[in-house]
Parts: structure tokens; sequence; C-alpha cells
């Protein structure tokens, strides 16, 4: 079909009468060549037209392209990021309960200790941290106020304390007093409690002996360490932050203690 037509197209344009299967005239008429000579500058000017359309279309996606470069710097400003850890840290960040630290990258964690995270210090066993929340079904903490003031806090926090330290050996004696307590506003705008305990643990030489005096005069010093713990409040919660270590060596870490504490952060969780 499509040789038919080119046929019948090349006989109308020759304009001549011979009939079909005759040759074929030699000198065409005038007409086609004008049909050509105006087809061939509608192309060219088709041409032009699509030449201008794809210039501007490049135009409009150079110009989209950098409207998408810019977006991000005028959107998400560089101040609005989360700061990175220092050099010799990590960030344990719990995206499911809302809270955030830093540690230091030496320290591993540990499994099987029942808090919901734990990390120790492999170099030093006094140094460890760990943290634990409330429960979410049965809690409604609208700020760490909720709990009281820094001072009844502390004291409540030394008392626990206390008993969760409890020892069944014969023997054995531990004491506890409050060394600090304050709040402060944290860098999220949350209000958070800073408390300071100090713990010691004795046990006697001779748990065996008969009288409590002959016991309590064979008592020596096991160990002296420093419980540092940040309170805060989120998503209804309760959330305990706390750092162990040995009350010896806390001036000498105090900085870097003190940082890891006041990194801790909460904050809202979508549910």
């Amino acid at each position: 079909m499509a040789v038919l037509s080119n046929i019948a197209s090349s006989a109308h344009a020759c304009n001549c009468s011979a009939p079909f299967g005759t040759a074929r005239c030699a000198k065409p008429s005038r007409t086609p060549l004008l049909c050509r000579a105006v087809s061939d500058e509608t192309r060219l000017v088709a041409n032009d037209q699509q030449a201008h359309r794809d210039h501007l279309s490049r135009r409009q996606a150079i110009l989209s392209a950098a409207a998408l470069i810019a977006l991000p710097t005028l959107s998400f400003p560089a101040c609005a990021q989360s700061p990175g850890p220092p050099p010799g840290y990590r960030i344990h960040q719990d995206k499911l309960d809302g809270y955030r630290f830093q540690y230091p990258q030496s320290w591993t964690p540990v499994t099987t200790s029942g808090n919901e995270i734990f990390y120790r210090n492999p170099y030093d066993v006094n140094e460890c941290l760990f943290v634990n929340l409330s429960s979410p079904s049965s809690s409604k903490y609208k700020s760490v106020r909720s709990i009281g003031s820094p001072g009844v806090v502390a004291e409540k926090a030394r008392k626990q304390y206390l008993r969760d330290m409890m020892s069944t050996r014969l023997g054995v004696k531990r004491e506890t007093n409050v060394v600090s307590a304050s709040d402060r506003t944290g860098p999220d705008g949350h209000e958070y409690y800073d408390l300071q305990v100090r713990m010691k643990s004795y046990a006697s030489r001779a748990q065996l002996a008969v009288t409590q005096a002959e016991i309590d005069a064979a008592m020596e010093l096991e160990w002296d360490r420093r419980l540092i713990t940040v309170l805060g409040s989120a998503n209804n919660r309760l959330y305990e932050f706390r750092l162990q270590t040995a009350n010896s060596t806390y001036e000498a870490s105090k900085e870097p203690l003190l940082e890891m504490a006041r990194s801790f952060t909460c904050f809202p969780v979508e549910t």
C-alpha cells in the first residue's frame, strides 16, 4: 500500500497525460517546485521554533536544578542539625523510646544487665552507665517537677540506691549521702535534674564474730563510688540516666563525666 501511494503521488506531481507504463515526462511543471520551496521554508520555520522551545526547556531545567540545590540551604540551616560527638565518643540514640547521649567509644554494651541500655568501661570496673525508663502505660509525667524538687528527689534516690545495693553477705554495710542536687534547662529546652550521691561499701574481716562490736571493729572499706544521675521527662515517661565512677578518680575525670551526663536528652516520639 505504501508503494502504491508513492506511485500515485509521483504521477500527480508530474502533471503528465501519458498513460501508465510509458516514459515519464522529463520536464516537470513548476508547481511541485513551488510546493517544495514552501514546504522547505515551513520546515525551517518549524525547526527554528523547535530550537527556541528546546533552548527554553534547557534554561528552565537549569533554573529548576539551581533552585533545588539552594532549597536545602534555605530550609535546613546547619545550626538546626544535631551536633556530632567529640573525638573519641559515640552517640547512642533510641528513636523508639526517645532519648540520646554520648559515651566513650571504648566502652562496650552489656545486654544481660536488665536495664534499658548499659555500657561499661572494660578497663575500669568502677565505671559504667545505664538508662532506665518508667512504664509508658502506668506513668503520666508531664515534667520532672512532677516527682518533687531536686532536693526531695535526691533524698528519695539516695534511699532507693541503698535498697538496690543492699547485700546479703554477712558483715557488709553500705552508706550513702547526697553530694549535690540541682535543676537546669537542657539545650532542647526541657528541664532536667542533676543529682550526685556518694556510696560506700564496708566489709568486715570478722563477719563470723560473736558480737556486732567485734564485727564493726574489723570493718574495712571495699569501695567508694560516685553516682551521677540525670532525670528528665518526655512522652509522659520519667527517664533516668545514671553514670557511676570511683570517688577517688572523680576529680581527675570530672569534666568528661559531667559532659557525658549533660549530653543526655529525651525527646518526643511519634505514637
